[in-house]
């Protein structure tokens, strides 16, 4: 399975991943509404990344009655289609990692698909994909 892996010891806590990420998916900046957390510590001496851990055996996909999330073992990570997303909510519930949100414009559920952006943007090469 393919996921974003985190070096806290190169991480600034700029956010630059967050804003990037939020912009490419919902057209702002703002890291509220990313697919990812970076969470400050010690007054920003330490900070922490939390990103969709692309579980092989994903509780999300399991809940949702419509299949909008699927395991896909040939990309090697948890897709989503918007299109066929109901907005019920069920994956928002039942994620162990608080990672998937239902949209409240949009009524579809939002996790990180891969696109790689805040790995490609981060400045300081804090982030990385990780395949194993």
């Amino acid at each position: 399975m393919k996921k974003i892996v985190f070096k806290p010891d190169l991480c600034t806590g700029c956010e630059v991943c967050a804003l990037i990420c939020s912009y490419v998916h919902l057209g702002g900046f703002n890291t509220q509404r990313a697919c990812l957390d970076i969470n400050h510590f010690t007054k920003g001496m330490f900070n922490s990344a939390q990103f969709c851990e692309q579980c092989e055996d994903a509780v999300c996909s399991e809940v949702c009655p419509v299949d909008a999330l699927t395991v896909d073992k040939d990309k090697g990570y948890v897709t989503f289609d918007a299109g066929t997303c109901i907005g019920c909510g069920k994956c928002e519930e039942h994620c162990p990692f608080n990672m998937i949100e239902v949209q409240p414009e949009t009524n579809k559920a939002f996790k990180c698909d891969m696109c790689g952006y805040c790995v490609d943007y981060c400045p300081n090469d804090a982030l990385g994909v990780f395949t194993k």
